[in-house]
């Protein structure tokens, strides 16, 4: 977060805070809390201020142009996104496909492993991060958390531990791969 005073507002953007939902402001670091939990990022890379006002936040930078609008964009939207997080979990239905061997996924603790993968006798394995729960009933597997980019960014790593490579792609088409993702709201039950 960009700590001096800025000299010239060139962009900024301002985000309602909803009902239910705490935002605390400590230098660069933003602690959103709400219903499900609490949700903590650095944004000191980013060159934006963030100030707390009555029942909104106000993001601004000092960049003029396109960049100074790209970033105060992406920091409005990465809080609006941590905002949303706390009242309804981010879901990522993912499905395993196989045509020649069948592997079997478990998840103990914060790893998940997949056996038996096109037939390899050493287990792939992919770390969980925090605040991220996986749940595998046979094929399917739904990924939930509070945080949008570690929920999108585990089941990314899922796919890509998963890949086959050396292989025509049109015949092995085995691996777990993203079937759909949404706020729980918006996929339903």
């Amino acid at each position: 977060m960009y700590t001096d005073s800025l000299k010239q507002v060139k962009s900024k953007e301002e985000v309602a805070i909803p009902e239910g939902v705490q935002v605390e402001i400590s230098g660069p670091i933003i602690k959103v809390t709400g219903p499900l939990g609490s949700i903590t990022k650095d944004l000191s890379k980013s060159r934006v201020k963030v100030a707390k006002l009555e029942d909104k936040l106000e993001i601004s930078t000092d960049i003029k142009g396109r960049r100074g609008k790209a970033i105060v964009g992406a920091v409005a939207k990465k809080i609006s996104n941590m905002m949303r997080g706390v009242r309804v979990q981010y879901r990522v239905n993912m499905k395993l496909v196989f045509s020649h061997f069948p592997p079997a996924i478990e998840a103990q603790g914060r790893v998940l492993s997949v056996k038996n993968f096109m037939g390899e006798r050493v287990p792939r394995k992919v770390s969980i991060p925090d605040g991220v729960k996986v749940e595998v009933n046979g094929q399917d597997m739904v990924v939930t958390g509070m945080d949008i980019e570690s929920t999108t960014q585990f089941a990314g790593s899922v796919e890509n531990a998963t890949a086959t490579k050396g292989k025509d792609q049109r015949i092995y088409l085995d691996g777990i791969y993203v079937r759909n993702k949404g706020y729980e709201d918006e996929l339903g039950r």
